[in-house]
């Protein structure tokens, strides 16, 4: 679920061809089940492309009710999809000019589609026994391109695409022209169930699309600045998000980089800001309960009850950078009153070379009230440190999702170990 989580054999990534291979050893515990670890890597980098070919192998040492058949932990590898983590990631990126392309393959960690109306902090994992190896695509060239998601290449579901375009930039020279920048999204969750609904054609689609325009009012060394106007629909509800984003340079020798972005919005009944987030692997599937019933509901459940009054909403998002050795995050977003809220910390140090540390918190309130912290939330941590030459240790934990069968609810995942990694 966090970037830095799990040993990596792609350390090195430069111009130059080279290869990384490691295994790593340990015992850990998945709910309330203790597994002997065993973990193989092999990495490339060169040419612009890394590539990390994985075998992460969990074998049953310790079996507490309820039972589970076979040494392997069979959720690891029951479904297809979960063969999307032979290849662990894939990333080819190049830029040229007047452009650049990006291409990444694997877990998808906190992303983003354009100003993030639709989907913002996305994780696809957030579901322990169900992997989902996901595309992020973007590629663009004299601000004209397009941007794409999909969550799990297998069997995908969701899946987002913004095309942008700076339309005075095809006539007039210069910077000044591609400053303003024009964007259709359109997104979709193909394959939502109902649950208190089953009369309905099951599964249902929710779709959300719209345009975006954006003006950067500064682009310079000391930093950048763009206002933003997205307006989408969703259900037939329509959604207005007023933000302003940017970025300042605190210290360009140091590479110290403050971010900060924050919006109003206008909502309708039925429509949900940055819909994929954080907690949407659950929300379509858990999304409160019936009101009448008090029967578990599903997003599309939810949707179809109109039960919400359209709101004022806002959202805060601010990260701190300094040269990728101590990365800060915080985010907080809200829909308006007695409508979900949650919030969001992320925190990545690596002081050193050889030792890295990854924690996140993330914790949401559908009714807008203040559980925000609780132990109802996702989180994780993650340390890894080279101890001496090739050898290295990692610590490791994390709470999220875990469906079986209809019922979802929240478990815990931990693990230690040592390893050895090569570099040639």
């Amino acid at each position: 679920m966090l970037a830095s989580t799990g040993a990596r054999a792609a350390e090195v990534q430069d111009d130059a061809p080279s290869f990384c291979s490691s295994i790593d050893v340990g015992f850990g515990m998945v709910d309330e089940d203790g597994f002997f670890l065993l973990l193989l890597e092999q990495g490339f980098s060169g040419w612009g492309l890394d590539i990390v070919l994985s075998g992460p192998l969990r074998f049953r040492a310790v079996d507490r009710a309820p039972s589970d058949d076979g040494v392997l932990r069979e959720q690891d590898w029951d479904e297809p999809s979960d063969f999307a983590r032979i290849p662990r990631s894939i990333r080819f990126a190049t830029d040229w000019n007047e452009g650049a392309f990006d291409l990444r393959f694997g877990e998808l960690g906190g992303v983003g589609i354009g100003h993030g109306s639709v989907v913002d902090a996305y994780f696809n994992s957030t579901d322990m026994d169900h992997y989902q190896g996901g595309l992020l695509v973007s590629g663009e060239h004299a601000g004209n391109g397009l941007e794409l998601m999909i969550e799990n290449v297998v069997q995908p579901e969701v899946l987002v695409g913004r095309a942008f375009v700076a339309p005075l930039g095809w006539f007039l020279e210069g910077d000044w022209p591609r400053r303003l920048e024009l964007g259709f999204t359109l997104g979709a969750d193909i394959s939502v169930p109902y649950r208190v609904h089953p009369e309905l054609p099951q599964p249902t689609a929710i779709p959300i699309t719209g345009g975006d325009i954006s003006l950067k009012i500064i682009d310079a060394a000391f930093g950048s600045a763009a206002p933003y106007l997205d307006v989408m629909a969703m259900d037939g509800d329509p959604g207005v998000h007023a933000g302003l984003a940017t970025t300042w340079t605190l210290s360009e020798k140091k590479q110290i980089l403050l971010h900060a972005r924050g919006e109003y919005r206008y909502l309708g009944s039925d429509y949900h800001p940055a819909l994929f987030n954080p907690f949407y692997e659950r929300n379509r599937r858990h999304y409160g309960a019936d009101p009448v019933t008090g029967e578990s509901m599903t997003l599309a459940d939810a949707l179809a009850l109109h039960g919400e009054n359209s709101s004022h909403g806002m959202m805060f998002d601010l990260s701190f950078d300094a040269g990728g050795k101590v990365r800060l995050g915080a985010r907080y977003d809200r829909e308006g009153s007695e409508r979900p809220h949650w919030i969001m910390f992320r925190l990545d140090l690596s002081p050193w070379e050889a030792v890295s540390l990854a924690a996140l918190y993330a914790g949401q309130d559908l009714d807008g009230g203040e559980d925000l912290f609780s132990w109802d939330s996702l989180m994780a941590v993650a340390v890894h440190a080279r101890i001496y030459g090739p050898l290295r240790a990692f610590a490791e934990f994390t709470r999220r999702y875990r469906r079986v069968g209809p019922e979802m609810s929240l478990a815990n995942e931990t693990g230690a170990g040592v390893g050895v990694v090569f570099t040639y």
